[in-house]
């Protein structure tokens, strides 16, 4: 028996290098070879166009699709062409993006018409009983395998779910097989799972649904030679741990261990991406001791109003402990990072920004806000928690993931991703939304990015909270403003521009979006990237067209705000602005002097800081990073630079200057 799965993805604008290793249909495929044998002949499917050719070449007997909120039209599009030209073909999708109600899976399957089948739940034992009935030849749709769903004259059928064990021991490794080889020679991001599930019940997210809550062991042993194997033969500078709270077993101790030692032995990964237990702990604290920069611990709160928390089944550490955790991590040389959702149940336009104020004055690094998206299977998804709560929403696109992907036969499939998310509650309105839009802007590009962070956290050290000096560099039109008359016209243009972007990344329905990119020459925009996350298109815009402006205005800002001395303050500014010059700069000339202590100047040492008379002189050099972004930007190939970040270890922090010290 003939088979294929395909875990797709949307290659037409990344390398190899940006796609992740399909670990999951590894998993598929190595437990169906273990109990069949040589009866089933398994080939694994990243790319698209790959899986045509080989559908075209050589049928096979059946096809499984994973299936993700990133891949689902692709999964659409491409399964309704092989299922025109191969009506008999077993077409099979799994995967958390298939919401468990029996209504919205009837309408999945009505909507994914290609289908036969569809799996709920961890896929390797009920994908391989079905190929075993599928083998046999009776189609008695009595014998078939638990955690199946079909439709049979349009009525939904399902079989009885599945006990799920504790501990996972007859699934083997897919890399210590050799089954992930051919990917780790593309070079594809490696991806491990240790264990499955999430024992908490926050409403907003779906990875404890399918393991039913529970925490479900993999083989310590076998984690460890996986990390070992990969390491010999992975030359992929980032790695991905796909555990839910890693730090919740005592083992993933060990486990960061052997990803250290793979670190100091090759010098890769250099970077390991990696959610920590919900709630911190000593453990978590140990696992960063070990790991050190290769991690950016994610201490995320998602909101720090009770009445949210409680909404969203959620709670967090105390903000001492949070605080002190912090600190701990800073001590370690960690860069913090910290997720807030908006707009959850209950959430209203103040107590979001009050929960950005008191990140910041905690001393997170970087602090990453995200619209509510609604998941399949999620409870905020519910009818009833959106009529609760009033939810308006919208859709979008995915930025990154379209494509146009051709078949032997001469054939093209046209297709993007997007996704539903709230645009209002009760407590806040789509205008708070745009607002905040343009406040994250800023939160992440001065303050994540590190743009003008210097300059902040000397504000924060004297009583300013950047939160609200950011909020003042919004200047929208008719807004007052103390700024000189050039600078606040650039202001303005710059959010006049950005503003329109905001507005018309939204489409109020699922046959508006699709309706839109429908369009040839909209479609051709899309794949050429003009649609990129704004964070990353405004951010390179900002610093090719209006960094003067924003230098000009953040200056004054601080100059009008604190006590702090003027010649200090001024020393701190150049330096800030010269750490990060706009685009067309490739060389700074000059120096500045700054007491040797200055980098003691925070909210921690506020009022106890005494600039040093000892002296340092510092000067900045254009690091290699600079230039590597900017050949992706003159590339004739247009890449997803947001895509590619978020794999490549770099960002816009990559353009920062190197600063040099001396006496």
């Amino acid at each position: 028996m003939r088979v294929y799965l395909a875990d797709l993805t949307h290659t037409y604008s990344l390398p190899d290098s940006a796609l992740t290793v399909p670990l999951n249909i590894g998993y598929i495929k190595v437990h169906a070879v273990q109990e069949m044998g040589p009866e089933v002949e398994i080939r694994l499917f990243k790319h698209p166009e790959k899986l045509l050719a080989a559908v075209h070449d050589a049928p096979p007997d059946v096809l499984g699709l994973s299936n993700y909120g990133w891949n689902e039209q692709i999964n659409l599009h491409l399964g309704r062409c092989l299922r025109e030209k191969h009506p008999h073909m077993l077409m099979v999708a799994g995967g958390p993006n298939i919401d468990p109600d029996p209504g919205r899976i009837t309408a999945f399957i009505q909507r994914h018409d290609y289908l036969d089948f569809i799996i709920e739940g961890s896929g390797e034992e009920a994908f391989c009983e079905l190929l075993q009935w599928w083998r046999d030849g009776s189609r008695d749709i009595g014998d078939l395998p638990q955690n199946l769903h079909f439709l049979e004259e349009g009525s939904l059928h399902s079989t009885p779910g599945r006990k799920l064990e504790k501990i996972i021991s007859n699934i083997p490794s897919p890399y210590l097989n050799g089954d992930l080889d051919e990917f780790l020679e593309m070079g594809m991001i490696p991806m491990f799972e240790t264990n499955r599930g999430c024992p908490f019940h926050c409403t907003f997210c779906v990875w404890g649904v399918a393991s039913l809550d529970l925490v479900r062991r993999m083989d310590e042993d076998t984690a460890m030679r996986e990390i070992e194997y990969v390491g010999e033969r992975s030359a992929a500078t980032k790695w991905i741990f796909c555990d839910a709270n890693f730090g919740i077993l005592k083992r993933d101790v060990d486990i960061a261990r052997a990803i250290k030692a793979v670190n100091e032995k090759k010098g890769l990964p250099r970077t390991c991406q990696l959610w920590t237990a919900k709630n911190v702990t000593q453990r978590n604290l140990e696992i960063g001791e070990i790991l050190g920069d290769m991690i950016s611990p994610v201490m995320a709160v998602q909101s720090l109003a009770n009445e949210v928390l409680e909404r969203i089944k959620r709670s967090n550490i105390s903000t001492d402990t949070y605080v002190q955790f912090q600190q701990a991590f800073h001590r370690m040389g960690s860069r913090t990072y910290s997720d807030l959702i908006v707009p959850l149940p209950r959430e209203t336009l103040e107590s979001h920004l009050q929960a950005l104020r008191m990140l910041t004055d905690f001393g997170v690094d970087a602090i990453q806000s995200h619209n509510v998206r609604l998941l399949a299977g999620a409870e905020l998804n519910l009818p009833e928690t959106r009529k609760e709560y009033e939810f308006k929403t919208r859709y979008r696109l995915i930025h990154g993931d379209a494509g146009i992907y051709r078949s032997p036969d001469g054939g093209a499939i046209k297709c993007f991703e997007f996704e539903e998310s709230v645009r209002s509650t009760t407590t806040m309105s789509e205008e708070d939304l745009f607002f905040l839009r343009k406040l994250h802007f800023l939160v992440d590009f001065c303050w994540n990015t590190e743009v003008y962070k210097p300059l902040l956290c000397s504000l924060q050290a004297y009583g300013v909270n950047p939160v609200d000096i950011l909020g003042e560099l919004i200047v929208g039109p008719g807004d007052e403003t103390a700024f000189e008359e050039e600078t606040a016209g650039n202001l303005r243009e710059f959010w006049e521009r950005f503003d329109k972007s905001s507005q018309e990344e939204w489409f109020d329905s699922e046959a508006d979006i699709l309706a839109h990119f429908s369009d040839d020459k909209a479609f051709e925009r899309l794949t050429n990237q003009v649609y990129d996350k704004l964070i990353i298109l405004y951010a390179f815009v900002l610093l090719r067209e209006y960094k003067d402006a924003f230098d000009d205005a953040l200056v004054s800002l601080a100059r009008g705000k604190t006590d702090l001395p003027v010649e200090l303050m001024d020393r701190i500014g150049a330096m800030t602005l010269n750490c990060f010059p706009s685009l067309s700069v490739d060389h700074i000339t000059g120096e500045v002097e700054l007491p040797s202590n200055y980098r003691e100047l925070t909210r921690w040492s506020k009022p106890d800081f005494q600039p040093a008379r000892e002296t340092v002189r510092l000067t900045f050099e254009r690091p290699a990073t600079r230039n590597q972004i900017q050949n992706y930007l003159d590339s004739p190939k247009k890449y997803a630079l947001s895509k590619l970040f978020n794999v490549s270890g770099l960002s816009i922090r990559s353009l920062k200057f190197t600063v040099n010290e001396s006496a």
